[in-house]
């Protein structure tokens, strides 16, 4: 679907109903996906003897919802995950929304919605999180809902992960809308589309990894209408509905997840972006998704965006990460990335290699992706205002594709004469000592910042050392170059 006509639907909604907040506008969305599931609902004709519009003993929205409730009892849902939806979609019902006050007005919106905007509805489309996120500048200060992942960093994790669609299996834990779900499969379908082209695979060989794709996704939320909008997500995917979970992740085990005839999965990669408050213990949930997907492979990871400072104030859940996973690659990004939530902290992207644990020779890869090319518009958000993210990225996945296990000699030199200069590189790397991260805060402060200064105090020893700590300033640079940065406003 065009943007444009996500910013139509998303008019005509507040013109139905001008106080809707941004959550009940996408949760009576789904309710109307739900609805479709039915061939029945997407037969205009028969639209007012499902709905009765003019009914004044039950309203048209409590119908819908109750037409859409009636659809997800035939799901081959978990439990929990249907009491999950049920609760959301009680959120529209009633007194909670006008919707349906001018019926009329409200029986045309539904006609629209399924002849012009649900089938225009493409697979590889970002449907309800453009809806819920990229476009909604309507919602008032108190209604600023969750911040879902910038969608281009979304799918620079996916790079990351690098998923095999002949045999991966994806944690989405903390799923959200499920647009790691969702950009995890399109990887997958567009690697397998691109084999069977090249004459990698077979026709049969093709059909055979499109069965196992259904099964490839496990999602997971705490949050009911995250996983409702994640259950619609998944319909207009066609991806298993039985493999989305409502759970406190931290509960989760690796006997969780299995299909309804019993068959076990075991997820290979994860991809998570965690809350970040401490109460919801972020850290405790990046340790969980390492021992659900941990167990052996050289090509299991975890890729997780989260604030790095996390890891420095809680530095015994940090030892237990590092006790299973190697950190491999640190990638800082854009302090705005999350600027529409106003609790919002800079963000890093931290890459796991679950097959061992981390060892004090192990080196760690740092990036400075600050500069995505995308800069915030106050009305737009986010954008890539001159078009230069993809070569951006692709240089970033070049570097990091190219890195070994080795510390790469910088080309910066520090001197008596640029002592105080901070090194701007978008490469440094470093290594940490994993049984002194539980005792050391330095050691366990990972920010690209810290890592910058240890390394800065380690040229400068070398300086001193170097002149037997008698230094002396001949011809006044040094002096002078004080004076220059003290000077400096």
């Amino acid at each position: 679907m065009k943007l444009k006509e996500i910013k139509n639907l998303n008019q005509r909604i507040y013109e139905l109903d001008d106080k809707v907040t941004r959550d009940n506008k996408v949760i009576f969305i789904a309710a109307l996906v739900f609805c479709l599931k039915n061939p029945d609902f997407l037969n205009l004709s028969k639209l007012t003897s499902n709905i009765n519009f003019v009914d004044e003993a039950k309203r048209p929205i409590d119908q819908i919802v109750e037409y859409a409730e009636n659809e997800i009892k035939k799901l081959n849902l978990q439990d929990s995950t249907i009491k999950a939806v049920n609760d959301s979609l009680a959120t529209i019902k009633g007194a909670n929304t006008n919707l349906d006050k001018k019926r009329e007005d409200f029986k045309q919106f539904i006609e629209d919605f399924i002849s012009k905007w649900y089938i225009s509805i493409d697979s590889g489309d970002l449907f309800f999180e453009t809806l819920y996120m990229e476009i909604d500048k309507k919602a008032n200060s108190k209604d600023g809902g969750i911040v879902l992942t910038p969608y281009f960093i979304a799918g620079l994790m996916i790079d990351l992960a690098k998923i095999d669609y002949k045999k991966d299996v994806v944690a989405d834990l903390n799923s959200g809308t499920g647009l790691f779900s969702i950009l995890a499969q399109s990887r997958m379908l567009k690697d397998m589309d691109e084999d069977y082209s090249k004459g990698k695979i077979s026709r049969q060989e093709q059909e055979q990894y499109k069965k196992k794709l259904y099964n490839s996704i496990v999602a997971n939320d705490n949050d009911s209408k995250m996983v409702t909008l994640c259950l619609a997500n998944f319909i207009l995917k066609n991806l298993n509905e039985n493999l989305i979970f409502y759970s406190d992740v931290l509960k989760l085990e690796r006997s969780s997840f299995k299909l309804s005839d019993g068959t076990r999965l075991q997820p290979t990669k994860a991809i998570l972006n965690p809350p970040y408050e401490d109460k919801f213990k972020p850290l405790e949930i990046v340790e969980k998704n390492i021992s659900l997907i941990k167990n052996g492979s050289d090509e299991n990871r975890l890729v997780v965006i989260i604030p790095p400072q996390k890891f420095g104030n809680s530095k015994d859940v940090f030892n237990k990460i590092l006790n299973q996973a190697r950190l491999e690659i640190v990638i800082k990004t854009q302090d705005d990335l999350f600027k529409d939530n106003k609790a919002g902290q800079p963000a890093s992207i931290f890459v796991f290699n679950t097959s061992r644990p981390h060892k004090k020779d192990d080196v760690i890869h740092y990036y400075n992706f600050t500069d995505t090319g995308y800069v915030y518009l106050k009305d737009s958000g986010l954008v890539d205002k001159n078009g230069t993210f993809a070569s951006k990225k692709s240089n970033l996945l070049e570097k990091i594709s190219n890195a070994t296990n080795e510390i790469k000699q910088s080309n910066f030199k520090r001197t008596w004469t640029n002592f105080y200069e901070v090194d701007k590189e978008i490469e440094i790397d470093t290594k940490i000592d994993p049984s002194k991260v539980a005792t050391s805060k330095e050691m366990a402060d990972v920010t690209l910042e810290n890592i910058k200064i240890k390394r800065m105090l380690e040229e400068k020893q070398a300086l001193i050392d170097s002149v037997n700590n008698n230094f002396q300033d001949k011809d006044g640079s040094f002096e002078s170059y004080i004076l220059n940065i003290l000077s400096e406003d």
